[in-house]
């Protein structure tokens, strides 16, 4: 008994609040953001809208439709849960953190900024630079994702809904 609960614990030690579960905790089902897709290099813009379907203390549960095209990526939208904690190997390292005003969807935000460095399982190393804003459900006003040897990725807010 006593080893079975020091094993949970150390299972749980280290956990930590997942940052994408804690952009949608304060929003309600419904709540949507609605993202402009741009792969350096690439003349195919895509769009990526992402609808909050559920949230509890444990999970978030999102939906997504990526669209490339006018065409729906799959043919159909994509769901997925989100933990409100995860391992923190998989929180990655957090490199800098700062303010910036930024333009999206038309309205200037002053957003937080967050650069993260995370090693992938391919062995190569993964940056993500995070613009942050309250008003947005999800939180993310913009995204920047660098990958050795890929070309950029950068998602930027285009229009949200809260519930």
């Amino acid at each position: 008994m006593i080893i079975t609960a020091l094993l949970l614990s150390a299972l749980f030690q280290d956990q930590v609040d997942s940052p994408e579960y804690k952009g949608w905790a304060s929003f309600k089902p419904g709540s949507t953001v609605t993202f402009k897709y741009i792969r350096e290099g690439s003349d195919q813009p895509g769009e990526q809208k992402i609808v909050l379907k559920s949230i509890d203390e444990q999970e978030a549960v999102l939906e997504t439709e990526i669209t490339i095209n006018g065409k729906v990526a799959g043919g159909r939208s994509m769901e997925r849960k989100v933990p409100a904690k995860i391992p923190a190997a998989q929180a990655g390292q957090k490199m800098k953190e700062g303010e910036e005003e930024i333009e999206v969807a038309g309205k200037k935000l002053k957003c937080k900024t967050r650069e993260f460095e995370k090693k992938l399982p391919s062995g190569k190393t993964g940056s993500l630079r995070f613009w942050i804003s309250d008003e947005i459900p999800g939180m993310v006003a913009k995204v920047e994702t660098t990958t050795e040897g890929s070309p950029k990725i950068t998602m930027t807010a285009t229009g949200w809904e809260k519930k």
